[in-house]
């Protein structure tokens, strides 16, 4: 953040290639000090989401390491013989094979050592000073400049003051897992002024969507999402029953949560109950379980406050599918999510919340000096030297190679059928690709769909894909009477019968609802500009758009893994920056 605008930001994921990467991150630290020509000495502040962490996780890799197996282990071999059978249980013991002190900045043994005396009196101040040495060690800077932003207030902050809404009366939600001893907060913010309504220790929705991913066999933490386009095939006299299991246990107290039955833990309290349903229908329960939670926890705090205007963050706004529902309530009016509310905007709050802190202290509205996010272009370009290197190898690996191709040709490469992959200028930040990592294609051939799975993404056959939708077209395809701005991907719409032809490769294929990226020629004009060229040749106003990577991998960040996807998955075509490759002709 220079001048309290946000310039850069990025995942370590992106450069470790290592998927869910949770380890400190050094590469990305740097990438975006470069991307800002910032040098370490220059910065004033250096702000660390989150005043504790899980230091358990990371010396384990749980969050990028572990298998669904492992995920299994955890439940039978830790949770389960320490909730049931109280037992003391070190987790650390449990999964010693996993354990990696070498990972950067190589001391982790301390840590390690600190967790075996197990002197919890003492562990957040233990783990806050060890932080802050890695960070100052890293970056060469004065300790004293390194401070810690609460979880919840750094998910808020970022909701609100990340968002184009106007700062006036506005309800801020955040709903996750878990963060610095809550799960869920209602606050309400007035320029800068942000009054804490309610904090909830109780609140479930996000940690039973995690082991609800487990049971149903796929991999918590990261297959969610999964759980969510699944649960659109299921029909409500089919998943009556199990959603009755989820309504025994926590429902909506006001601004807070009640139960009517506390659940002993979330994996075998639901495994045992839900035993016998399909997997569909527990889908299905699950998430019209969210929405009703919900949409009944917002609709109480509107009523509380008078007020209409919402924005949302942490994990659980990750779920289009239940920001739509409240979109639909005739009690909201403007709805806003910045891109990726979950842990990987923390950064970002962060940053938020220092700044606001400093206005706050200097008596002075914060929303004067803390910009929204005009893009989530915020990653690193590609060296100009690294795409000509790229280029090189290409060419003698005799690849058709084309300098400076116009969109014309690209979109008529699309109508053709082609898929295309698109590494261009600065990366997106998070985990929704919007043009510049992305694969594209023809939206109207539904048998795109099954080509880019087999060949490309290898995902699973009940996963929708997205569209980028020219912000003239929208009104042509979404049911949108709110007119809610969508440029991230961060909400789901209804459409309308026209986009059911134009689109249809881009809506979820059983209920149509789609999640559109709704593009400015001000926002990305190259991206635009061919997709309204696109829309020249094939009369459309939008495009088949989903993330650039292999199912499993981070999406691409350098030519070089442009490149490597490109060339493993036979994409029909490659864009760099200047350059367009094509497959070699047979």
């Amino acid at each position: 953040m220079i001048d309290g605008e946000i310039v850069a930001c990025a995942s370590e994921e992106r450069f470790s290639r290592k998927k869910n990467d949770e380890s400190y991150p050094k590469s990305a630290i740097e990438a975006i000090l470069r991307t800002c020509g910032v040098d370490a000495n220059e910065l004033d502040l250096a702000v660390i989401a989150g005043e504790r962490f899980d230091p358990a996780g990371i010396l384990t890799h749980k969050w990028s390491n572990f298998s669904i197996k492992d995920r299994l282990r955890e439940q039978r071999d830790y949770w389960y013989p320490r909730i049931y059978q109280k037992k003391q249980l070190s987790f650390l013991d449990i999964f010693e094979d996993k354990i990696d002190t070498s990972q950067y900045p190589g001391n982790w043994s301390e840590v390690l050592d600190f967790l075996k005396r197990e002197k919890d009196d003492e562990s957040n101040e233990f783990f806050k000073d060890f932080r802050r040495k890695v960070v100052s060690r890293h970056l060469g800077i004065d300790p004293k400049k390194i401070i810690f932003a609460h979880h919840h207030r750094a998910h808020g902050y970022y909701a609100y003051y990340g968002s184009p809404l106007s700062k006036d009366k506005t309800l801020i939600f955040t709903a996750d897992g878990w963060g610095d001893d809550m799960n869920a907060s209602v606050s309400l913010a007035e320029r800068g002024d942000i009054q804490i309504l309610s904090t909830s220790k109780n609140f479930v929705i996000g940690r039973l969507y995690r082991y609800i991913t487990l049971l149903l066999g796929m991999k918590p933490d990261e297959h969610e999402y999964k759980v969510m386009g699944l649960a659109a095939y299921a029909k409500p006299k089919y998943y009556k029953e199990p959603l009755a299991v989820f309504e025994k246990t926590m429902y909506v107290d006001n601004l807070g949560f009640a139960y009517k039955e506390v659940p002993a833990d979330l994996y075998f309290y639901f495994r045992d109950r839900l035993e016998g349903y399909r997997f569909d229908s527990i889908a299905g329960a699950l998430q019209q379980y969210t929405q009703d939670i919900l949409t009944q926890w917002v609709c109480n705090a509107i009523k509380a406050t008078n007020t209409k205007k919402i924005c949302f963050g942490g994990g659980v706004a990750m779920n289009i599918k239940a920001l739509m529902e409240i979109a639909k309530l005739p009690e909201t009016g403007e709805i806003f999510v910045c891109p990726t509310p979950s842990d990987e905007s923390l950064a970002i709050g962060a940053a938020y919340v220092a700044m606001h802190d400093i206005c706050v202290s200097k008596r002075e509205d914060p929303s004067k000096y803390l910009k929204p996010l005009r893009t989530a272009y915020f990653g690193p370009q590609a060296d100009q030297t690294d795409i000509k290197a790229i280029i090189e190898l290409a060419v003698t690996k005799g690849y058709p190679v084309q300098e400076k191709p116009k969109s014309e040709y690209v979109a008529q490469l699309l109508d053709s059928g082609r898929i295309i992959g698109r590494c261009v200028g600065r990366s997106e930040f998070g985990a929704r690709a919007l043009g510049n990592r992305s694969i594209l294609a023809d939206p109207r051939k539904q048998d795109i769909v099954r080509i880019i799975n087999e060949k490309i993404k290898c995902r699973d056959f009940w996963m929708p894909f997205a569209p980028t939708i020219l912000l003239d077209w929208s009104k042509e395809y979404l049911i949108n009477p709110k007119n809610l701005k969508a440029p991230y991907m961060t909400i789901a719409f209804d459409t309308k019968e026209k986009a059911w032809d134009d689109l249809k490769a881009a809506l979820h294929p059983y209920d149509r609802s789609v999640r559109p990226q709704i593009i400015t020629e001000e926002e990305n004009p190259e991206y635009y500009s061919l997709i309204s060229e696109f829309k020249k040749i094939a009369g459309i106003g939008g495009i088949l758009n989903t993330s650039f990577n292999v199912h499993g991998e981070p999406i691409v960040q350098t030519p070089e893994d442009a490149f490597s996807v490109f060339e493993r998955t036979k994409l029909d075509a490659l864009i760099l920056d200047g350059y367009l490759i094509e497959q070699k002709q047979l």
